[in-house]
């Protein structure tokens, strides 16, 4: 529930921002006829960062709350932890030689090196593209307190990390997820929750011989989800790439006739 409604609060947030960034393309002024008027997208744009932002703060006080109940014995750089370490490093290295041929692919643990980086770029966002998404949403606190000149900066940095951060989710993270050959058309377990075993042993084989060896993997087995989850997942998550694949045309026409025009 949380991944599907900050999905559909970065698209929505993509979809307006991007009509006003780029509102010179015909999309834009499809976008803003559909929504009734600038301030009706506007006041969308608004809702949807209020979710976005609302759904990461009770992330950071969940994870908290669960790192302050096991203080003692928190690793936190332990085979489970998110937190980057060498060994990514390492992986990653390995996983770029594999793709030449130079080696064999390596071995996951409970997290893959894009995963973390997927997990802690969203923090990065949320600094730049919410700070200075806050300071536009109320300029006269802003102002307060800052020159103005730093609303002119504020837009150019809002509107230039939405497009990387645009381009990156509806590409790599789209890629990562769905695309590659093994996970291609789409990988479910964003709605349902559930992995088939062979896959969770084959992409995160380190974790999984660590419990098989505990005897500790039964307790992370469940039933095969419903077919009537199953068709709801699968046409909710081919809808959602869908949409994401199309606002990366937009974004990047958009792009590419702004800078062919400078």
């Amino acid at each position: 529930a949380a991944h599907l409604a900050f999905a559909l609060s970065v698209m929505t947030l993509v979809l307006t921002g991007m009509a006003v960034f780029f509102a010179e393309t015909a999309f834009a002024k499809v976008v803003i006829a559909v929504f009734g008027s600038p301030k009706a997208a506007a006041y969308a744009h608004r809702v949807a960062a209020t979710v976005m932002l609302g759904i990461f703060f009770v992330h950071l006080v969940f994870v908290v709350a669960r790192i302050a109940r096991n203080l003692g014995s928190w690793e936190w750089f332990g085979p489970v932890s998110l937190v980057p370490s060498w060994q990514d490093l390492k992986d990653a290295i390995a996983m770029f030689k594999w793709f030449f041929n130079l080696g064999p692919r390596p071995m996951f643990d409970k997290w893959t090196y894009w995963e973390k980086f997927d997990y802690w770029a969203v923090f990065w966002g949320m600094a730049i593209i919410g700070g200075s998404g806050m300071m536009l949403a109320f300029p006269a606190a802003t102002a307060t307190f800052l020159p103005g000149w730093l609303f002119n900066v504020a837009t150019i940095i809002h509107g230039e990390e939405a497009i990387l951060a645009a381009v990156f989710l509806f590409t790599v993270h789209f890629f990562n997820n769905h695309f590659r050959p093994d996970k291609f058309p789409l990988d479910t377990v964003m709605f349902t929750g559930a992995v088939p075993l062979e896959e969770f042993r084959r992409e995160h084989a380190l974790e999984y011989k660590r419990l098989l060896a505990s005897g500790e993997l039964s307790k992370h087995l469940v039933d095969v989800p419903s077919e009537p989850m199953m068709l709801g997942s699968n046409m909710l998550g081919f809808s959602l790439i869908a949409f994401g694949l199309m606002l990366l045309v937009f974004v990047m026409r958009g792009w590419i006739g702004s800078v062919t025009a400078g």
